[in-house]
C-alpha cells in the first residue's frame, strides 16, 4: 500500500460501522483514517428547526462546506483509495474532483442506492454518483443485480460480526431472560409486527429509538437503546431475539443477522434467500414466513430446556465466528481496491 492509504469517507459515531472497517484494515497493516463527513452534517441539522428548515428548503450552505472539508483532506492525506459509506454527503462533482487526481473511489452503501425507506437512507447525490464509483459495494443480490444491468463495476459483502466488539463468555442459565426481545427504531411496520405477536400472549421487550412515546399492548415493554457490551450481552441472554428487515432488503438479510449469532443469541428472522444460505435453519437459526409462523418458532423455542437453547446459542456463534466476522469481510473488500 505504500505511504498512500485509505480515506474513509462516512461517520465516525462509536457504533458506526466505518469504524469497524477502519480497524480491520489497521490490522492488515493498511494505513486509513475516517473523515466523519456525516456526523458534521448531523451537527448542523439537527443544532436548530432553523437549520432544517434551510436546509430542507435547499438554500443552506452545509453541503458545500463539507465538500470543501473533503477536498481539503483529499490534498493533506493524499489518499490512494477513496472509500465512501453510502455518500449522502457527497456533491458528484467532489466525486470527479477526486477521481481527476487518479485516485480510485469505492462505494460501500449499507442500504439501497435505489429504494430510500427514511431520511437518512439515500439521497439525489446518492442516486447521482452510481455510476462515478470505481466500484460499488453492496450487501445484497438484488441490488446487484440492478448495478450490473446499469453497467456499473459491483461486488456483494455481507454485513457481518464484530467479533472485536466484547468479551464473550457463556451464557449462564441464572441470566437468561426467557423472553422475546427486539433491537432496532421503532416504525411502523415493525410497531405492528410486534403488535400482533404480543396480541396472542407473548411478552416483548423492546429497546431501541421512538418506542417509549407509544402506545403500546401491555405485553410489549419499552427501553432505551443499548450500545457496546450492553448491546452485546442484550443480544445474548434473551430466550429469542427477532430480527425484522426494512422496505430496502425484504428478501437479503442485514447488520442484525449476523450480530446476533456473533453475540451467541437465538434468531428469529424471516425467510429469506440470504438467511437460507448464511445459516442451517433450526440448528443456528430460525426463520419464518408470516407472524403465525414467527408464533410457532416462538412457543417452541421458549420450551426448550437451557441446555438445549444453549446448544443452538453455541452452533451460531460458533458458525458466526468461522465464516462471517468483519476480517473474513474487509479481506473481501481489499480485493477490488487497488492495494
Amino acid at each position: 500500500m505504500g505511504q498512500e492509504g485509505i480515506l474513509i469517507l462516512g461517520s465516525n459515531h462509536p457504533a458506526a460501522l466505518e469504524l469497524i472497517y477502519s480497524s480491520e484494515l489497521a490490522k492488515l497493516g493498511i494505513r486509513n483514517k475516517i473523515l466523519g463527513i456525516q456526523n458534521l452534517f448531523l451537527a448542523y441539522y439537527t443544532k436548530s428547526i432553523l437549520n432544517k428548515m434551510i436546509y430542507r428548503l435547499g438554500i443552506s450552505k452545509i453541503e458545500t462546506k463539507i465538500n470543501n472539508i473533503i477536498k481539503a483532506e483529499v490534498s493533506e492525506f493524499k489518499p490512494k483509495i477513496v472509500l465512501v459509506f453510502k455518500g449522502m454527503e457527497i456533491q458528484p462533482k467532489t466525486l470527479q474532483w477526486i477521481k481527476s487526481r487518479g485516485i480510485q473511489i469505492v462505494n460501500f452503501n449499507p442500504d439501497s442506492p435505489f429504494i430510500f425507506s427514511g431520511r437518512g437512507s439515500g439521497n439525489k447525490n446518492v442516486t447521482n454518483s452510481i455510476s462515478l464509483f470505481d466500484y460499488y459495494i453492496t450487501y445484497d443480490k438484488a441490488i446487484n443485480e440492478e448495478l450490473v444491468k446499469r453497467a456499473v463495476k459491483s461486488a456483494i459483502i455481507p454485513f457481518g460480526f464484530d467479533c472485536s466488539g466484547f468479551n464473550y463468555k457463556d451464557l449462564e442459565e441464572k441470566d437468561e431472560v426467557l423472553k422475546l426481545c427486539f433491537l432496532g427504531n421503532a416504525d411502523k411496520f415493525r410497531i405492528d409486527f410486534l403488535e400482533q405477536i404480543a396480541q396472542k400472549g407473548i411478552k416483548i421487550d423492546v429497546y431501541g429509538e421512538n418506542w417509549s412515546a407509544l402506545k403500546l399492548h401491555d405485553n410489549i415493554s419499552t427501553y432505551g437503546p443499548k450500545y457496546g457490551p450492553e448491546f452485546w450481552s442484550t443480544l445474548q441472554k434473551y430466550g429469542i431475539q427477532l430480527n425484522l428487515l426494512r422496505p430496502h432488503n425484504l428478501e437479503s438479510h442485514n447488520m442484525r443477522s449476523f450480530d446476533v449469532l456473533g453475540a451467541g443469541g437465538i434468531m428469529l428472522a424471516p425467510r429469506t434467500p440470504d438467511h437460507q444460505t448464511y445459516f442451517s435453519e433450526s440448528s443456528e437459526v430460525f426463520l419464518f414466513s408470516d407472524v403465525n409462523d414467527a408464533l410457532q418458532h416462538i412457543q417452541y423455542i421458549l420450551n426448550l430446556s437451557f441446555s438445549e437453547r444453549n446448544k443452538i446459542r453455541q452452533a451460531a456463534r460458533l458458525k458466526a465466528i468461522e465464516y462471517h466476522t468483519y476480517s473474513h469481510r474487509v479481506k473481501q473488500l481489499i480485493q477490488y481496491l487497488n492495494v
